[in-house]
């Protein structure tokens, strides 16, 4: 009787693959590929004890393992360095972030606005929670994982 809803797992994996995946492109091009975005969050990320290593790391992360989540490749893969990146991140703005100097330009009030009740870290835990449940969807039916039977 309930049929029909074997094709849902597989559209929420899509769903969610798709818009995590862009988000992450969209958070980590800049780092990669941005002179000034580089050249302006490297030295940030170092004084609050981020290894260039670590920065690096994130930035290929993002746009990459973005990427293969959006075409839903190496799906699961993926989701555990998302989960793990998102606690590292989580942890830093508990740590460091929160206490670090108010950005300046035109996003400063909100920033200072929110920073005091949330702390920043309330995306990075939707998304570690959207991982999770890619890791146990794994890509789903549209998804090159199963084109290429991974």
């Amino acid at each position: 009787m309930l049929e029909f809803l074997g094709a849902y797992p597989d559209l929420a994996s899509l769903v969610v693959r798709v818009l995590v995946g862009a988000l992450m492109v969209v958070h980590g091009y800049p780092k990669v590929f941005s002179k000034e975005a580089r050249s302006q969050m490297i030295p940030m990320m170092k004084g609050m004890g981020v290894p260039r290593i670590g920065f690096e790391s994130a930035a290929l992360l993002e746009t990459f393992g973005g990427l293969l989540l959006i075409l839903g490749l190496l799906t699961r893969l993926m989701s555990i360095f998302f989960v793990i990146k998102m606690i590292g991140t989580t942890a830093l703005y508990l740590t460091k972030l929160a206490k670090a100097p108010m950005p300046m330009g035109m996003l400063e009030q909100q920033f200072k606005q929110t920073r005091g009740y949330l702390k920043g870290w309330e995306l990075d835990s939707i998304i570690a929670a959207a991982a999770v449940a890619l890791m146990v969807l794994g890509g789903g039916a549209i998804s090159l994982d199963t084109l290429l039977g991974l």
